[in-house]
């Protein structure tokens, strides 16, 4: 795992300032710190930081052709490079042993339309001297950031959005979207940032930008579910044993590394297979590594360790003190350069820290809730419309009237009866268009217009309408969730600590394979990711399969009285806040003096304004340090 950057002078053909440069590779050296590369010619620069993984003695960065007429700068892991390179090797001379090289030479044989043939995570950058054109390309689920702006007939491009920092003279002017977006999610999704000038290349997309400073956009993959008349209809067992030889594939090639390599092991489903499947194939004992929090009401540690036993890895359990957060959270809230709520990023940090100490590469259980059906509000909804079936018209009505009468956990069922099942996951999980409103000053409110990014997400669902109602929320949380929610933060979070997270459960073709299987093979009345779990069962002890799923979220109400309730007490009180830029200082207060302390939904939206303050007072306080 890399960091990546570079400068194109397209319009002006000033030649680069190395210097600057330098600076903004330094920015992410983070990402790379076992080596540096810059190249410079003329008015293009390319710098690069690199985490040396695969090809260790060779693959430096920037590479070039084999007349330097091509040069590519690389992040990430294409793990199908080997069976390219064999195919490209009768054309062209190989210097090194990695991956780098075999996408130049693909990129030469298949222009910009040979991304489709890598297979793993990427963002890479190639300056074609003899056309005169940049190609910045990133993976399907967009694993591997790439931001960039065209601003003052100049392109420039990085890994993180601290690179463009160092650019003195791009405005770093608010995109008002994005807050609404964020305020609503708790992320911002591509192609926007949080500033107006500055955009980040969406999953499964290649930008083509030439010596005008014109650009193509290609959307090359997208994770698309199939309808009906596209399904599998082999029998379950058949379709169960097809899976397993995907996930083992996938799993096994994401074992190759030069460095040290293990596992995240939480205890969950996903996370399970993935370790089970490494034991079967690596000849060394895996390392495993989990983490707790002190007094967490909902610790469930023994799992990981149940799995660790099953498995015979070496496994390490680090309990973390709440006080190393509040130690520690601006600095974390600062390091993911744009506004960023999902708590559960603390403990992705914190497992990534742990591990980082034995290992250099972890493989973790991401994307199994999207790809196989998997989430709580899934389920909600699947029970919900099962609920409208059995109770049409009148009796629904009926039912409706009743609602207040029943326990919590039931009424709630009864009283959407007259929405979309599909509310469940439409609905904001911060601030509703509503709170938001409210929040919002009338200056930025007038800004803002019309846009209200609760309608992007109906929209997106509407899309999928022709589809079962499982796989328009899928489809849903693949377009947004997945890539700039959970991706981000694993990427981020991670190398922060220098640590490269393989994903295999996101390998693209175990997902195309599941957007044929019929929804009732991933969701039913006995239980959700059901051939997932037929596929696996052999693999897992009765405790695993059978666990209800919990997220990997932070004990935020337990933390805001205990460790955190010094800094909420100091932002509620102050006089003026960064954000009262944007919000009404007396609806910020409001939130403030909840402390978070009613639900965990009230928790989240003060995390929400906490981590948006934060970001504030680094970003929009005019320095660029």
């Amino acid at each position: 795992m890399c960091g990546i950057c570079g400068i194109w002078n397209f319009a002006t053909g000033e030649p680069v300032d190395r210097s600057l440069l330098a600076a903004m590779t330094r920015r992410i050296s983070h990402r790379g710190p076992d080596e540096e590369g810059l190249h410079t010619v003329g008015p293009v620069g390319l710098g690069f930081r690199r985490l040396a993984i695969v090809d260790v003695a060779t693959s430096h960065q920037p590479m070039a052709n084999e007349d330097d007429s091509t040069w590519i700068v690389f992040n990430g892991e294409v793990y199908n490079f080997a069976e390219l390179r064999a195919d490209l090797v009768q054309r062209h001379t190989f210097r090194t042993r990695g991956d780098t090289e075999t996408i130049l030479h693909n990129f030469e044989e298949y222009g910009a339309a040979g991304v489709k043939r890598l297979r793993g995570m990427f963002a890479f950058a190639i300056w074609d001297s003899r056309q005169q054109q940049m190609t910045l390309s990133v993976d399907r689920f967009g694993k591997k950031p790439l931001y960039y702006s065209l601003h003052g007939g100049r392109l420039v491009f990085g890994s993180e959005l601290k690179v463009l920092r160092e650019i003195r003279d791009l405005p770093l002017e608010l995109e008002a979207q994005a807050l609404d977006e964020y305020l609503a999610e708790g992320f911002i999704n591509a192609p926007r940032s949080i500033f107006q000038n500055i955009r980040k290349l969406p999953p499964g997309h290649t930008l083509v930008v030439d010596a005008r400073g014109g650009t193509t956009l290609t959307r090359y993959w997208e994770p698309t579910l199939l309808p009906e008349s596209e399904w599998r209809t082999e029998p379950a067992d058949v379709l169960a044993k097809e899976l397993r030889a995907h996930l083992e594939l996938a799993v096994q090639i994401r074992l190759i590394s030069e460095v040290p390599l293990g596992a995240f092991l939480s205890g969950g489903l996903d996370s399970s297979i993935v370790v089970a499947l490494m034991a079967r194939h690596s000849p060394k004992q895996i390392r495993t590594f989990s983490i707790g929090f002190e007094d967490d009401p909902n610790d469930e540690s023994h799992y990981s360790h149940l799995m660790a036993r099953h498995c015979g890895t070496n496994h390490f359990h680090k309990v973390v003190s709440p006080r190393h957060l509040a130690e520690s959270a601006e600095d974390l809230v600062n390091h993911l350069d744009e506004p960023f709520a999902d708590d559960s990023m603390v403990p992705t940090w914190f497992v990534s820290r742990v591990a980082r100490h034995s290992l250099t590469v972890a493989l973790s259980g991401d994307g199994g809730d999207e790809v196989f059906g998997g989430y709580t509000w899934y389920r909600r909804a699947w029970r919900q419309a099962r609920l409208q079936q059995a109770l049409p018209g009148p009796l629904g009505s009926l039912a409706r009237g009743l609602s207040p009468l029943l326990p919590p956990k039931y009424g709630e069922y009864f009283q959407n009866l007259n929405q979309s099942p599909a509310i469940w996951r439409q609905a904001s999980p911060y601030f509703s268009t509503r709170e938001r409103h409210q929040l919002y000053q009338p200056s930025f409110r007038n800004v803002l217009g019309g846009f209200d990014a609760d309608l992007n997400r109906a929209a997106i669902v509407q899309s999928a309408r022709s589809l079962p109602l499982l796989s328009q929320l899928q489809t849903l949380d693949l377009a947004g969730y997945l890539s700039a929610g959970i991706l981000v933060k694993v990427d981020r979070v991670s190398m922060k600590e220098s640590l490269e997270v393989r994903s295999p459960l996101l390998d693209h073709v175990v997902f195309e394979f599941m957007a044929a299987i019929p929804p009732k093979l991933k969701l039913n009345s006995k239980g959700s990711k059901w051939l997932l779990k037929q596929a696996a069962a052999d693999l897992l002890p009765p405790e695993i399969l059978q666990r209800q799923k919990r997220g990997f979220d932070a004990p935020l109400l337990t933390w805001f009285s205990g460790p955190l309730r010094p800094l909420v007490t100091e932002l509620a009180e102050a006089p003026s806040l960064s954000l009262h830029t944007w919000l009404e200082p007396k609806a910020v207060k409001e939130v403030f003096s909840r402390g978070g302390q009613q639900s965990p939904r009230e928790a989240q939206k003060l995390w929400a304004l906490i981590c948006l303050e934060l970001w504030a007072r680094k970003w929009m306080g005019g320095g660029r340090e």
